[in-house]
Parts: structure tokens; C-alpha cells; sequence
């Protein structure tokens, strides 16, 4: 049976409602956020995998499910009824405990979506995006800032590094550009018996946000990626 339901966002500036919708069944849950501040609007699925479609890009992403960050169907549905018995179904990102993931996507390899099932599927069949599969990157990876000082739009593919660096040798680096997504969380990660019943304990807020991330291969001076230089290459990046 499906649930669904949605907490008031503040956010800075922002208000808006993220609405998630539960499946304890098929252990499912869909998160719809919109597009706020610098944030793209995203609409996500999880299972044992988790895709993101983001319509901005036109691209929907798909990696495996990090379980130390993404709640299950009856953790999320079991936090929001915890919430919405005390009367409370805002989230004030002020009070958030913020998770950062690190991901990448190579466009260059786009997935056959028919090699998706279930949920996963049935969810994909609404967008028909080009699907990648999103890769973790490494904890001792370096990670730069992308710049675009050139003005002007930038190409699909980034091309080969022209730069012989000198004779030095190049290195593969990280590159974070502008955009994210996000969504928001109300989470209980325990339980603890008390007075003969099951009382959920260790809740908080959790603000789980994504930046745009791309693999790039630089000259080893590099400390900010201006893709105006020829002194940095990066995977294929999609229309800007």
C-alpha cells in the first residue's frame, strides 16, 4: 500500500513542500523536490538502488543504495508518523545534520534502461531520460572548483588535454560544478525498548545534498578548473 505524504521545507530563503510517497511492501520510496535557490529540481526513487531524474539536465542517474545515508520504506514512513504524532511536519534546514555525497557520471556511457526492473522500471518509463550510472568517488580523491571565466557556452565534449604540462605529469582530479540537488529528511536510525514498548530514538533532520561532479584530467598545478585554459580535461559534461 502506498503512503504518501510531505514535510514543509524552509530552507534559507526558500519554502517549499517535498512530497514522498512510501511503499513498505516493495520497501520503495519516492522523493519529489523542487527547484529552490541554487537546487535542481529532482525526482527519486529507491529500492536497493537509487535513481534520481533531474529534468534540467534531461539525464536520470542511477547508483547503488549508500545505506548509511538513505533511509528504507519503514524507516521514512515510521520517522514521518513519529513527527506527525508530536504535530510536527516542518523541517528547517537550520537544524539539519548535512550529508554530503559524492558522486560522477561519465556521459559518454549512457545505460540500456531496459536492463532496470520493478519499481526502478516502472519509474523510468515516466521520463526516458539518457540513464548513467552514477560512481562513488574515492574518500582521498582531490576535488576542484569548475569555472567558466570565458563567458560563452561551453561544448558538449571537453575534448583532450592540449597542454603538455610542461613535462610534467598530469594528474586525474574531481571537478565540482555549479547545481545540485537535494532533499530532506526526517530520520530515526534506533529503537530502545521502554515501559514494555518500542521507542524510536537518535532522530534528527537530515539535509542530503548532491553537487554536480565530473572527472577531469589537469596539468598538477591546477587548483581551480577554468575550462577556458587548455590545462584541464574533463568527461563529457551535457548542454550548457
Amino acid at each position: 500500500m502506498d503512503m504518501k505524504f510531505g514535510y514543509h521545507i524552509i530552507e534559507g530563503k526558500a519554502r517549499y513542500l517535498e512530497n514522498i510517497e512510501t511503499n513498505l511492501e516493495k520497501n520503495v520510496v519516492k522523493i519529489h523536490t523542487p527547484a529552490h535557490n541554487d537546487v535542481m529540481e529532482s525526482y527519486q526513487i529507491q529500492d536497493f538502488r537509487q535513481m534520481k531524474c533531474l529534468p534540467s539536465l534531461r539525464q536520470c542517474r542511477l547508483r547503488d543504495i549508500d545505506r548509511k545515508t538513505a533511509g528504507d520504506a519503514g524507516q521514512v514512513t515510521e520517522a514521518f508518523v513519529h513527527s506527525w504524532n508530536k504535530g510536527d511536519n516542518i523541517i528547517n534546514s537550520a537544524n539539519d545534520e548535512v550529508v554530503k555525497e559524492m558522486y560522477y557520471v561519465n556521459l559518454d556511457e549512457v545505460m540500456d534502461g531496459n536492463s532496470l526492473g520493478g519499481a526502478l522500471k516502472d519509474f523510468y518509463q515516466d521520463f526516458k531520460y539518457p540513464a548513467y550510472k552514477e560512481k562513488k568517488i574515492p574518500h582521498d580523491a582531490k576535488v576542484l572548483n569548475i569555472t567558466f571565466s570565458a563567458g560563452g557556452r561551453v561544448k558538449r565534449a571537453m575534448g583532450t588535454l592540449n597542454n603538455d604540462c610542461k613535462g610534467q605529469e598530469a594528474k586525474i582530479v574531481f571537478g565540482i560544478s555549479s547545481g545540485k540537488d537535494c532533499n530532506h529528511l526526517k530520520m530515526c536510525l534506533t529503537k530502545e525498548m521502554r515501559n514494555g514498548e518500542w521507542i524510536l530514538t537518535d532522530c534528527k533532520n537530515r539535509h542530503i545534498t548532491s553537487p554536480m561532479v565530473y572527472q577531469c584530467v589537469c596539468c598538477p598545478w591546477v587548483t581551480s578548473i577554468d575550462l577556458a585554459r587548455n590545462d584541464c580535461a574533463c568527461t563529457r559534461m551535457g548542454e550548457w
